[in-house]
């Protein structure tokens, strides 16, 4: 593989917040009411999430957090074997390897970036597994029904990151609205951000208390020392949640916009291929936008050339088995995983990109 340059400033970055004077001010205030941790906002943030979605949300500190607050609420312990995608950010792995589970990867679908039903089926058949955590790769949900049933054949817990999907539908019901545990993630180039942040979503009443103590140190409520669980502190701040609150108002137009720019690509790149969105998808909210070259000496002459151009296109991830901190899983094959790292990119997307953004590097592609 040749040398692609990672580095240089950018006319267009790979993503970008959204931010406004009315957000600032809502901000500002929270910082001179002088209650800067959780408290007041951070509920109105919970409350507005829980409405939204509809669903029982916990907020936590990051979206990692909320993929190990949402295993071990769930009761996994060390040992305990769970499934992730070989194809993901690291943390869908890293947070169950981070409690001691031990991992295993499915592969994936190389058109829609999703994990295989027949890859956890034949996982689940051969090992005691406990969980399986699957991602919505982009933003683009997993066909969850026959999963759901899976989960309940197997009886295994059913944990979905949702961390890049916030806003995407399934069947017409937004992902997080479902009777399984659900983590989001609220980092700055997510679709809405907290800069740092996340929350969890369930339909289970006491997998929402046992969050609720989890996120707190273990302990039912503040100003109470008696801990309950044991477990550390994923718990928020109001200064955040005051930003997620104003983010949370405009969610409906970053998604909108995003869908515009995804649209903008497909119609007019004619020398790449994307991400296939399947029928079942109602609402795909495009918080990564991938697209493929025909081979790997292709994706880095794409890559390099735009780049070099001030656009910030960017090289996928490297398959979870691939990656140096899991020498352990080496041995597994996963080809779908392997092909989306020969062949994939990743262009630029965001809030508040303009269609003329778009058109600027569709042109840089063409040549």
């Amino acid at each position: 593989m040749g040398k692609i340059e990672l580095t240089g400033e950018f006319r267009i970055p790979m993503s970008q917040p959204a931010f406004d004077t009315e957000t600032e001010n809502y901000m500002l205030d929270v910082i001179k009411s002088g209650w800067w941790s959780q408290g007041k906002k951070t509920e109105l943030f919970e409350k507005n999430l829980s409405e939204y979605f509809p669903s029982n949300v916990v907020v936590v500190n990051n979206g990692t957090s909320a993929i190990t607050a949402a295993l071990l609420a769930h009761g996994i312990k060390s040992g305990d074997k769970v499934v992730v995608p070989d194809y993901t950010f690291i943390a869908t792995s890293s947070a169950a390897k981070i409690i001691g589970a031990e991992v295993l990867v499915a592969d994936v679908d190389p058109n829609t970036l999703n994990v295989k039903l027949e890859s956890i089926e034949k996982l689940v058949k051969q090992y005691d597994v406990k969980a399986v955590i699957v991602v919505d790769m982009a933003g683009l949900p997993v066909n969850l029904e026959p999963i759901i049933e899976l989960s309940k054949r197997y009886k295994f817990v059913l944990i979905e990151d949702a961390a890049q999907a916030i806003g995407s539908e399934y069947k017409n019901k937004k992902i997080g609205s479902f009777e399984h545990t659900t983590t989001f993630s609220f980092t700055v180039a997510k679709i809405i951000t907290t800069i740092e942040g996340g929350c969890i979503t369930t339909g289970d009443k006491k997998i929402h208390e046992r969050l609720l103590q989890i996120r707190n140190f273990g302990r039912a409520g503040d100003g109470q020392y008696i801990h309950r669980l044991n477990s550390v502190n994923f718990r928020f701040n109001d200064i955040h949640a005051a930003l997620g609150i104003k983010q949370l108002e405009k969610i409906n137009d970053f998604i909108k916009r995003r869908i515009e720019i995804a649209d903008t690509y497909e119609k007019n790149i004619e020398n790449l291929t994307f991400q296939e969105t399947p029928e079942y998808v109602t609402t795909h909210s495009h918080m990564l936008f991938f697209a493929f070259a025909e081979n790997s000496e292709m994706k880095e002459k794409y890559l390099n050339f735009l780049r070099q151009n001030g656009i910030d296109a960017r090289l996928p991830y490297l398959p979870i088995h691939r990656q140096p901190c899991n020498t352990e899983l080496a041995d597994f094959s996963c080809p779908g995983a392997d092909e989306i790292f020969e062949k994939a990119l990743t262009l630029p997307i965001y809030n508040n990109m303009t269609l003329d953004n778009a058109k600027s590097h569709i042109l840089q592609v063409r040549k």
